[in-house]
């Protein structure tokens, strides 16, 4: 068996091309550093993602800042900056608002059931989803954290919860 190294490009030109990942948008809500808005296009641009929605009054980010992290995907990955009214206004009637959060009423990323159409919303990196956007959500779910640290990167949180869709409605698999 050859197990020689393929680098990414070429590998993943021999595998199938995911066709459903463009029914999942993402959102955040008031990121606190350019790194993971460039980190949360990158992952858009991983996995096709249709859409990202950064929730903020004002962006005050450095372009070069966030282009350096979302390197290639800056140029093809749909992503806009809009105020919170704003994107309760843009959210498509037919998509299901999820918030990845730790709540009372979240269900474990893992055994629930993600909708085909989602927006995934993920809170500021300090302070998380606030109530007001929570109440609009229709499903919660959090992530299970096994170790003594509880709280996640909302760039990895966000990245778990993508793929964990991908999973479900994509046929995604996990090599």
């Amino acid at each position: 068996m050859d197990n020689s190294y393929v680098n990414a490009v070429d590998f993943f030109k021999l595998k199938e091309k995911n066709k459903l990942a463009s029914k999942l948008m993402l959102a955040a809500y008031e990121l606190r550093t350019p790194e993971n808005v460039g980190a949360l296009i990158r992952l858009a641009g991983n996995l096709g993602i249709a859409k990202v929605f950064f929730i903020a009054v004002e962006n005050s980010f450095k372009a070069s800042k966030i282009a350096r992290v979302a390197h290639s995907s800056i140029k093809h990955v749909a992503f806009e900056f809009c105020t919170p009214e704003e994107f309760l206004n843009r959210i498509p009637s037919d998509y299901v608002l999820v918030g990845v959060e730790t709540s009372q009423k979240a269900s474990n990323l893992f055994t629930t059931k993600l909708p085909e159409k989602s927006i995934l919303l993920l809170g500021n990196e300090r302070y998380g989803i606030p109530q007001d956007f929570l109440d609009r959500c229709r499903k919660t779910v959090f992530i299970p954290l096994l170790g003594k640290t509880l709280s996640m990167n909302v760039s990895h949180a966000a990245a778990l919860a993508a793929f964990e869709w991908g999973r479900q409605h994509s046929g995604l698999e996990l090599m």
